[in-house]
């Protein structure tokens, strides 16, 4: 290891960027060690900092950050009477490693906290504001390889920072909303290589037609419609034509959250048919009367990855405008209109969706049979999230696991059966029929430990004991290569899913 270059150590940490227990371990091995394990942890540090179980960390982060605040920023904010941690030479230059520049979390069922209230809590709201500009200007000036920017309710004047010119024209994600016109048309005239583009739609403004209109690049478009108002169809058209006329033949993802504005939905849906991802939710949960309005294309010819957590209609009918491409159907819980629904929806995956690797599906006792046929025809299927809105009895739980024995294709070995309960003997038996096929990879699955309401807590107990025992036992048996109790698929197995 100790003759190992700089470039192969990095490549080495970088299939441990997932498991921070080790890097940090690393981290003490010597400084050569440290050097190269600072531009991985430093690359997105808000991926762990923008959780409710990092905000503490997150205090620790902008401490590193405020000592390596220049003195013209220092003597401006120790003149509005804050407090900074003493100055210090640094071992390394942390933030210049720094790729991603974020502040936006969701805690307490809120998605738009901004962790500069948490950290800087005890300051007044203008110093808040003083200190988020004046740390802003640092990651401007300081982070030459940036690629991702939230400017979330920001408004500061960002392209007239030092280094603004150079480090912002390589952004390529950004995020923002379009209240702010100054700032939007600043940033159009540096920011010209935007390959993601994630707005929260308020208002329209020309400033934001024009900086749709310069992008040079622009692959993706998530727009979060956060204006519950009915008037604003025309001022919103008017972005969607820029879109369109601008990007239609480039655009691989779609991505829409839907409230009021119907007719500027429609002819991005209509029109953007090149798009290899759809994804589909709705800011009012479950605005059927939405839902119904939309159309579609008649062909979706390149469409790989269609996520829904609206109406199952609209799934069905994006389904049927495709033609074998489909390799991922994710539908989180969405509407259910009618019983006959879900199975509609398994048939058309049945007969569009041959090549299918990954599907989140809602299932009910009565669609097994459907189900059946699909695992018969999507013989390529890799991955499966089954959940249903009330709990399986056992004799349901029985009647889906030998399904999926019976009729699932060899490629099949990630599941996750959420709101199923089963009986451990039911699933003991299970495992031993999937001896001799590719080891399950098992997400969150719910035994029955109680097994019936009379048990005692110590009964309860011996049977979790039991159950945890029989997932050892095929692990041994090389049934079950992992388990895990608190990752679900999609966020685990799914985020660098390529389409």
């Amino acid at each position: 290891m100790s003759k190992l270059e700089s470039d192969q150590l990095l490549l080495i940490f970088e299939k441990l960027s997932n498991d921070k227990k080790s890097l940090y371990s690393c981290l003490l091995v010597n400084k050569f060690w440290s050097q190269i394990l600072v531009k991985i942890l430093w690359k997105d540090p808000w991926t762990s900092l923008l959780k409710e179980d990092g905000l503490e960390k997150a205090k620790l982060f902008f401490r590193t950050v405020l000592s390596q605040l220049p003195q013209d920023s220092r003597k401006f904010l120790m003149g509005r009477k804050i407090k900074l941690p003493e100055q210090q030479k640094p071992f390394f230059d942390y933030i210049s490693n720094c790729k991603y520049i974020g502040h936006i979390y969701s805690a307490d069922g809120k998605k738009d906290n901004d962790i500069y209230d948490y950290v800087f809590s005890d300051y007044s709201d203008t110093q808040r504001i003083e200190l988020k500009k004046e740390i802003y200007k640092l990651f401007i000036n300081k982070c030459t390889a940036l690629t991702y920017l939230d400017l979330t309710n920001i408004n500061y004047p960002l392209y007239e920072f030092p280094g603004a010119e150079t480090n912002l024209s390589k952004i390529t994600h950004l995020r923002f909303d379009d209240k702010s016109s100054q700032l939007i048309n600043g940033l159009s005239k540096i920011c010209k290589f935007i390959e993601k583009f994630d707005v929260n739609l308020t208002c329209s403004n020309s400033n934001l037609i024009k900086f749709i209109q310069v992008q040079e690049n622009l692959k993706s478009i998530i727009i979060r419609d956060n204006n519950n108002e009915q008037n604003l169809e025309k001022p919103y058209e008017i972005v969607g034509e820029a879109i369109i006329e601008q990007h239609k033949d480039n655009l691989i993802h779609l991505d829409l959250t839907l409230e009021n504005n119907v007719s500027f939905y429609n002819n991005l849906l209509l029109k953007l048919i090149n798009v290899k991802k759809i994804v589909l939710y709705d800011s009012r949960y479950r605005n059927v009367a939405i839902h119904k309005q939309l159309k579609f294309s008649d062909t979706y010819p390149n469409l790989k990855v269609l996520q829904i957590g609206i109406s199952f209609s609209v799934a069905v009918k994006i389904i049927q405008a495709t033609k074998d491409t489909i390799q991922m159907i994710w539908l989180d819980k969405g509407n259910q209109e009618s019983e006959e629904q879900i199975s509609q929806l398994l048939k058309a995956i049945s007969q569009h969706c041959q090549y299918l690797k990954f599907l989140k599906i809602c299932l009910k006792n009565e669609n097994l049979e459907d189900f059946k046929q699909l695992l018969i025809i999507c013989k390529y299927l890799e991955g499966l999230y089954i959940y249903r809105g009330n709990i399986y009895n056992d004799d349901d739980g029985k009647g889906l696991l030998d399904v999926l024995v019976d009729s699932a294709n060899n490629n099949l070995y990630k599941l996750q059966l959420h709101y199923c309960y089963f009986k451990i003997d039911t699933l003991n038996q299970f495992f031993k029929r999937w001896k001799g096929r590719k080891s399950l990879y098992l997400y969150p699955i719910l035994a029955n430990y109680y097994e019936n309401k009379l048990l005692s807590r110590e009964e309860f107990n011996r049977n979790k004991k039991r159950f945890n025992d029989m997932i050892e036992s095929y692990k041994k048996e090389n049934v079950i290569k992992t388990f895990e109790t608190s990752h679900d698929f999609m966020f685990k197995d799914l985020a660098e899913f390529k389409y």
